[in-house]
């Protein structure tokens, strides 16, 4: 089977808030956001354009967004629909909206918490991601679609009996593959989530994840933000600069491709050109 590249993208994001009088710059952004993934569309099997949450900015949908990929540059798309950023009715009906777009892939998430300071707050219509994913093959099937659905696994979690449980209860309800958080940040870390993946017997359905640093300022930020620890040698190489984090990141791409993964997935944090570089 090939090796299924998926490269994360983000869609046109403007200020909630403009400067007075000024544009939003609708159309400038938007035709950006196309030429960004013109420019790396064969790395890609499928662009999987995420759903970023900022308080302060706007994004045109995830579903728009990956339609425009799709037919100006006939690449595959995925849009991520996000379970609690919407009611039950509404969730369904951006499924259905996919599906009725012929769109290959689509991947479906949990969604992080909105802070007290948002103005937003999520929606509890789904007592779980996979009650949300089962509900949504309802509606593959009723379509009679074959579009694959995207979940997440959580690699922090993996080979403990919870972790397991979660990922495998994903799969069952109806999710094709699972993409994983938090990154293999480097050989070290790509040997312990082989490991976890084995022992949880679902190695050929999660796509590892590769995803780029800069420095030790951008891991401290990383870790807060997201809560991940970073192994000591991944540490002691970000204070050597970007450059040693991508050589890094570049052998654990090498590795996905060469050692038997169904595929690897690929964040490039707003910029398409960091995919060029990490493939090279």
């Amino acid at each position: 089977m090939a090796l299924l590249r998926v490269v994360e993208v983000f869609p046109p994001l403007f200020p909630i808030s403009p400067k007075e009088h000024g544009s939003i710059g609708l159309e400038e952004k938007t035709e950006r956001f196309v030429e960004g993934v013109r420019s790396i569309r064969e790395l890609a099997d499928v662009f999987l354009v995420a759903s970023v949450k900022n308080p302060q900015l706007l994004k045109l949908s995830t579903i728009e967004a990956a339609r425009l990929l799709r037919d100006r540059l006939r690449v595959e798309a995925a849009p991520v629909i996000v379970v609690r950023d919407m009611n039950r009715l509404q969730f369904l009906s951006s499924v259905l909206t996919g599906i009725s777009l012929d769109f290959e892939w689509m991947m479906i998430a949990w969604g992080d918490n909105y802070s007290v300071s948002a103005g937003a707050s999520n929606v509890r219509d789904f007592s779980s991601l996979s009650e949300a994913i089962r509900e949504a093959g309802s509606i593959r099937s009723r379509a009679r679609a074959s579009t694959r659905f995207f979940a997440p696994v959580d690699m922090d979690l993996l080979g403990q009996e919870k972790g397991d449980a979660l990922a495998k209860s994903r799969l069952r309800a109806g999710a094709d593959y699972l993409l994983a958080q938090p990154p293999s940040f480097d050989s070290e870390t790509l040997d312990r989530h082989v490991s976890r993946l084995e022992k949880s017997g679902i190695k050929d359905k999660v796509l590892l994840n590769v995803f780029p640093f800069k420095d030790s300022k951008d891991l401290d930020y990383c870790q807060r933000y997201f809560g991940w620890k970073f192994p000591k040698h991944f540490r002691e190489l970000a204070a050597s600069g970007e450059p040693a984090l991508f050589e890094e990141e570049r052998n654990v791409v090498r590795r996905l491709r060469k050692e038997g993964f169904p595929g690897l997935y690929v964040s490039t944090r707003g910029n398409p050109s960091i995919a060029r570089s990490l493939f090279s």
